[in-house]
């Protein structure tokens, strides 16, 4: 009898140690291997330039105090820290640049809530003083054009310290980010603004690439790296739909053929003739659909749609690793762990435990069955 409660201890603490190794594989490990595959692509280099290495993720929806369930939150925030501390530590990122949709509600939020959301963004995506951290506007985060008001702009550019539009340079290669929720050409003044800053930021990218800085138009302009810039925005270019999109993560067959409305899932065809006109970009990177995209503008820009990050968009979440120099770009896709997959593990283990414990309690009750029929024949004799 010793021996078979010795016995019922040790397949009992077998079973917590095989539930606690699911867990920690399941929550912290399964993220290496898979992270692991990632890698950054080479570029050609000039003069021995050091090219630069850029993260880009899009659409993390912090859900907030509204819709935000607990479990939700506590689940698919888990999710994204994860995601993103492994992939700082293991691909040591220069600069990482979020294209918007920060949060869910940001467009609802109160102050409180709203420096609660900032609290929490702050905690999952914290990183070293060695790389640094871009965040864009998109329209979850001050709201859809006729919800965004100048509060909301201000609070998240104070916390952001980034305005509407604006130029940033890394190891000499220019990076517009752009606010495309302010692009909707109805001569708002948060709109007028920001058009107004983009026309200034395109003639003084001009000079500099143009080398007429002595030039009287060109005497009082910022001065930049002289090469074409990156667009960096929330929503994509104008487009009829996803249908013309490449891509290993396109979006399923179902929403390829919707028809996309402007100024609501693209910016306007106007809007979007505006920016290549100006800036003439070497890459196009937006967000807000949730799925990749690749497309060719013109036959001359390409731009490439940002999935989500979170697992509460989509079971594949992923991002792009990008190698910059000043005369070529490379990008590869990096996938993290599908939700499914985790949730297979999970049920898996949870189903041979179930199995395994109740297999032990059949026998149990067979060993007791046993003494007692012995017992029982002896009585008789």
């Amino acid at each position: 009898m010793i021996s078979m409660y010795w016995s019922s201890g040790r397949l009992a603490l077998l079973l917590i140690f095989t539930f606690v190794s699911v867990f920690v594989l399941c929550e912290y490990v399964i993220y290496y291997p898979v992270i692991l595959r990632c890698s950054w692509p080479n570029v050609q280099t000039v003069n021995s330039h050091v090219p630069l290495r850029a993260f880009f993720l899009s659409d993390t929806h912090l859900l907030g105090a509204i819709k935000g369930h607990w479990l939700d939150k506590l689940r698919r925030e888990w999710q994204m820290e994860r995601a993103f501390q492994t992939s700082l530590w293991l691909l040591n990122p220069e600069v990482v640049f979020i294209l918007g949709d920060v949060f869910d509600e940001g467009k609802w939020s109160s102050s409180q809530d709203w420096e609660d959301d900032i609290r929490r963004f702050k905690r999952i995506f914290r990183h070293s003083s060695d790389t640094e951290l871009v965040v864009l506007i998109g329209n979850h985060d001050i709201g859809f054009h006729n919800e965004m008001t100048k509060q909301k702009l201000e609070r998240f550019e104070q916390v952001f310290n980034k305005t509407s539009a604006r130029i940033l340079t890394f190891k000499g290669v220019n990076f517009l980010l752009v606010n495309s929720v302010a692009l909707h050409g109805d001569h708002c003044p948060i709109c007028q603004r920001v058009e107004k800053e983009l026309q200034k930021l395109s003639e003084a990218l001009n000079c500099s690439i143009q080398g007429a800085l002595h030039n009287n138009q060109c005497k009082n302009t910022e001065s930049f790296a002289p090469i074409a810039p990156v667009l960096l925005q929330h929503y994509p270019l104008y487009r009829v739909s996803d249908a013309m999109c490449t891509g290993v993560d396109i979006a399923p067959l179902d929403e390829r053929y919707q028809l996309f409305q402007e100024r609501y899932d693209v910016i306007s065809k106007n809007a979007s003739k505006k920016l290549l006109w100006w800036f003439k970009p070497r890459l196009i990177l937006s967000g807000h659909t949730h799925h990749g995209c690749e497309v060719l503008h013109e036959n001359l820009y390409p731009e490439i749609s940002v999935p989500s990050f979170s697992w509460r968009n989509r079971n594949n979440p992923s991002f792009i690793l990008g190698t910059f120099s000043r005369s070529d770009i490379r990008l590869s896709k990096c996938f993290l762990p599908e939700e499914r997959t985790v949730l297979a593990l999970y049920c898996s283990s949870c189903l041979i435990i179930v199995l395994i414990t109740l297999n032990c309690i059949r026998m149990f009750r067979r060993s007791l069955h046993l003494p007692n029929s012995h017992l029982g024949k002896h009585k008789t004799l």
